[in-house]
């Protein structure tokens, strides 16, 4: 497997004010469904950073494809599938975690994969709602192992359970909650109505996958605050 990153610095860990060192390192052997988590730096995803407490902002699934090559099937509006050096490199100091579920068979990697890749083209959702037309990044992972294989990753969550009311996620309410789906059908007409039904709606977050005693830790260069 190529280099993660030929570099030794410190990199600020955001949210938390650590520091983690990160080096030369390889990844190990990658398999069909893996999880790969990363952070990255768009307002939408450091707002549920802070809101669900993890470093993670982003994440994958990892497919093999015929030359051995590690790839990742990922939500950033289109659904997509980049090179795993390529979706590494998108992220901020080329950090990465990678996670397995434990006893994943063959059969099951490839039904998560293959209903992964049924939702390549569908856009981003902005709103993180329940819809599918739509789909955000632990979504895919979650809808691709659940829909696939019959496998739980991760927890469906109350809005309201999440810290939302940071500075930063209310903003990111505020800019968007005219357009939001579930406020329109509801015909919400002011922002306190509508953040009363976002309060209500349910999501499921990269730091709920992460955290799943069902997964188990194979690789991770983000040192201290990683799940």
């Amino acid at each position: 497997m190529k280099k993660i990153l030929a570099l030794l610095t410190l990199v600020p860990l955001a949210g938390f004010g650590l520091f983690a060192a990160t080096a030369d390192a390889e990844l190990p052997a990658l398999q069909n469904g893996d999880i790969v988590f990363q952070n990255t730096t768009n307002a939408a995803q450091q707002a549920i950073m802070l809101a669900s407490g993890t470093e993670y902002t982003h994440m994958g699934i990892v497919e093999i494809d015929a030359k051995g090559r590690a790839q990742v099937i990922e939500a950033v509006g289109p659904v997509r599938v980049v090179p795993l050096d390529k979706w590494i490199g998108n992220g901020s100091g080329g950090r990465v975690t990678v996670k397995r579920v434990r006893d994943l068979d063959d059969g099951d990697a490839k039904q998560a994969l293959e209903r992964a890749r049924y939702y390549l083209g569908r856009p981003y959702d902005h709103y993180f709602y329940e819809t599918r037309d739509q789909i955000y990044c632990s979504e895919l992972v979650y809808a691709a192992f659940k829909e696939g294989p019959n496998i739980d990753v991760g927890t469906v969550e109350r809005m309201g359970d999440l810290n939302i009311r940071t500075p930063a996620a209310r903003k990111l309410i505020q800019q968007r909650w005219k357009s939001h789906p579930l406020c329109k059908t509801e015909g919400a007409r002011t922002f306190d109505a509508c953040y009363e039904l976002i309060l209500e709606q349910t999501v499921v977050t990269p730091a709920s996958i992460a955290r799943d005693p069902k997964l188990e830790l194979v690789y991770s260069n983000f040192g201290f605050g990683a799940e």
